[in-house]
């Protein structure tokens, strides 16, 4: 029997992201889907990959922010997860000029190659959620591709390093290209802080 106040418990819990408290909802009758997949939905708000992997575990219907066809294409449960995470808005105070300048130096100094080699994949995909709120388009669907390619490519190859290092040529083809967009982070950047600051006294 499903009870409203280990509902409730669920969905505080995934406000503050704490799977131990979501476990224990779910262990005193919460609805994993509750309100129409309200704890997924928190979970995704706030990008926590363990507690959305423990959501669906116990049954959490991502087809609620998924499209089946998007869903279909998808191989893995860590491509689920990442589709989940890019439903998320993007908070514009968030955003840091300095970090976004620190990839970017990685990048033109290594390569992509940087994104995974010496970034976390939070902190990897976190910059290219950030490149989307800014406006750099041409980066951000570059690094969206590779980073995707490396991803699947990588469970195939078992590890980042080995893929890296079987595919040589295409990763140093992304960073001619990422190189090659022109576009300034750091003015980007700058513009959306302005006119999110802007829409927020407004």
């Amino acid at each position: 029997m499903i009870d409203p106040v280990a509902n409730r418990t669920l969905e505080l819990a995934c406000t503050v992201g704490s799977l131990d408290n979501a476990r224990e909802a779910l262990e005193e009758g919460a609805d994993v889907n509750y309100c129409s997949g309200a704890p997924l939905f928190l979970a995704i708000l706030n990008r926590n990959r363990c507690l959305i992997h423990f959501l669906l575990d116990h049954g959490a219907h991502r087809e609620l922010f998924i499209p089946g066809k998007r869903l279909g294409e998808l191989r893995t449960r860590d491509d689920v997860v990442e589709a989940l995470i890019s439903c998320a808005p993007y908070n514009p105070r968030e955003l840091k000029v300095e970090e976004l300048q620190e990839i970017d130096s990685g990048i033109r100094k290594v390569g992509v190659k940087f994104l995974v080699s010496a970034l976390d994949w939070d902190h990897a995909t976190r910059f290219r959620d950030s490149l989307n709120a800014i406006g750099a388009d041409s980066k951000r669907r570059c690094v969206a591709e590779f980073l995707q390619w490396a991803r699947s490519e990588s469970c195939v190859a078992g590890n980042f390093d080995h893929f890296l290092e079987s595919h040589g040529s295409a990763v140093n083809e992304y960073r001619e290209r990422y190189l090659g967009s022109g576009e300034d982070l750091v003015a980007l950047a700058s513009d959306f802080l302005n006119s999110a600051d802007g829409a927020v006294t407004d």
